[in-house]
């Protein structure tokens, strides 16, 4: 079975976020730590540094600048949408991964491996925010609508990562991974395209369609999906609000990290609460990337 890594970068701390991610899956992905890795700049805009594209060459990162992302450029994060369709449509692989820039891998992720009866594994969301809880919720009638326009009757439920709601199935777009042969990437396209061009926006704001209309994709997989357990897409920032075990779990433990914006912050790693063991060959690995300029000086949000 073979593997191939997708991301999004663009000029700026992008940039940054990207290489870590590359570098750290060259190091620690395991089996999989020279599978292909594809790196895509969507839209139009300033080119990436030279150091970057020659940091790309010497990790063997095959990058494009075509664009993809031409019809939403006021919306970044619709960038992932477009170059994973394109990836479906041209790679070989049988498994693709998208990861988002801003997260990094730590150990051999085993369960990128689906097995025959599986076509794509995900995160549920960490909270509810737009999610719905139900026929009561007063988001309920915006998820029924979004499954009308792209053809689903309903799905089934999730609990959320940090809150542990009960929510109709909201799945994380900052790791999805698929069966390519499946299509399920130029679904996610599709029904995306479908969403925005009925300007069906919750509550009139743009903010994760991208990360919605994967819910209405995978709804016609459901049977099919596995749900990754904490090690994966691992919440960083907010270490404090998860339940036990997973508030303790160390930087050992975990397969696949999502920090957000926060290794722009000087001291992030020590800001951490339960602290983490400075001691592990990963956390001192990280730590010598940190901070990524420009730093920020924001006051640590969960």
């Amino acid at each position: 079975m073979s593997i191939a890594f997708i991301a999004c970068v663009e000029s700026g701390n992008l940039e940054n976020q990207a290489l870590l991610l590359f570098r750290s899956i060259r190091k620690y992905a395991g089996r999989y730590k020279n599978a292909p890795i594809y790196s895509f700049r969507p839209r139009t805009g300033d080119a990436l540094e030279k150091g970057t594209l020659r940091a790309f060459d010497e990790l063997n990162i095959m990058h494009s600048d075509e664009v993809l992302n031409a019809e939403f450029q006021r919306y970044p994060r619709a960038n992932k949408i477009f170059a994973c369709a394109k990836a479906e449509e041209r790679l070989k692989e049988d498994i693709l991964v998208f990861l988002d820039s801003d997260t990094v891998i730590v150990k051999e992720p085993d369960a990128f491996g689906l097995s025959e009866n599986i076509v794509a594994a995900v995160r549920p969301v960490d909270n509810k925010n737009e999610g719905s809880t139900g026929s009561d919720d007063s988001n309920d009638e915006y998820w029924k609508k979004m499954y009308s326009i792209c053809g689903i009757k309903a799905s089934a439920f999730v609990e959320t990562v940090v809150g542990r709601e009960r929510i109709r199935s909201f799945w994380n777009s900052g790791l999805v991974v698929v069966r390519r042969s499946e299509g399920l990437f130029r679904l996610w396209q599709d029904n995306f395209l479908k969403v925005m061009r009925s300007n069906h926006l919750p509550g009139g704001r743009i903010a994760f369609v991208e990360q919605l209309s994967l819910s209405p994709t995978l709804a016609k997989v459901s049977d099919k999906i596995k749900i990754l357990d904490y090690c994966y897409n691992y919440p960083l920032p907010k270490r404090p609000l998860l339940q036990k075990p997973y508030c303790d779990a160390e930087l050992d433990d975990l397969v696949h990290i999502h920090y957000h914006r926060w290794f722009n912050k000087p001291g992030f790693l020590e800001m951490l609460r339960p602290p983490l063991n400075r001691n592990s060959e990963i956390y001192k690995w990280i730590s010598s990337f940190l901070p990524f300029q420009p730093t920020i000086n924001d006051p640590l949000r969960f």
